[in-house]
């Protein structure tokens, strides 16, 4: 009990001991499932069953686009908003290990309606921008991707390289966003990803700008399809 004091995600209080290995305390965990129960004004479906995705994602040929919540900017106290704030800035696997048993059925879903085999799949982020890998010491993006590849069983690699430079996505506009991860983004390994199916992972999804380029850099690669993950729906 002395060693393994933990706290919730939400809140940030410490969880009792039977609790330690979960993400929420009570409280918070029945708030996240209440997030989680959102539904979207298109179509209508709560937030984890919405398939709804931007412009931008759909012309790069993503498949795709699976949430689980709708983030509001107006809500940052809330606990499913909290939970990204901290994964932003601590490489939390319990937290991350969390996600990936929440988007499990998703990828199962998907996994089927594809019928493809696991040997065909492949799981990788969305890369940070090099100034805030600096700054903090990890990729959650990649944090993300590894969580879901022990959940799942998955290949896990990471296959984008991101150039030193640019502007901070969130301060520009969508055209703006567009251009800039342009001249940031690449692929540094074409062939892991020819033939296979890849699941691209990110924290929140505003535009679509970033993910955009990552569907078309690895379409053009030669993957078979993208499904693209995303915590959070802005």
């Amino acid at each position: 009990r002395f060693f393994f004091v933990r706290k919730c995600g939400g809140c940030r209080r410490i969880l009792a001991y039977e609790n330690c290995h979960t993400a929420f305390c009570p409280t918070c965990r029945m708030r996240w499932h209440i997030a989680k129960a959102q539904t979207c004004p298109v179509c209508f479906r709560v937030a984890p069953e919405c398939t709804c995705m931007p412009k931008e994602l759909s012309k790069a040929g993503a498949l795709t686009l699976r949430k689980l919540f709708f983030y509001e900017a107006s809500r940052k106290d809330e606990p499913q908003n909290r939970i990204i704030y901290f994964l932003k800035q601590h490489p939390n696997r319990r937290m991350a290990d969390f996600l990936a048993r929440e988007w499990r059925s998703a990828i199962e879903e998907e996994l089927h309606t594809l019928g493809a085999e696991p040997q065909s799949v492949l799981v990788t982020g969305v890369p940070r921008g090099r100034r805030a890998r600096a700054t903090y010491g990890f990729d959650q993006s990649e944090l993300f991707a590894r969580a879901l590849a022990r959940e799942t069983g998955l290949c896990c690699q990471t296959v984008f390289l991101r150039r030193f430079g640019g502007k901070m996505q969130k301060k520009l506009s969508a055209k703006e966003r567009m251009a800039n991860i342009r001249s940031l983004l690449s692929l540094k390994d074409t062939e892991s990803v020819r033939g296979r199916y890849v699941f691209l992972v990110d924290d929140v999804v505003t535009t679509g700008a970033s993910m955009a380029v990552a569907v078309s850099l690895l379409r053009e690669a030669g993957a078979l399809g993208v499904i693209c993950l995303c915590i959070a729906r802005d």
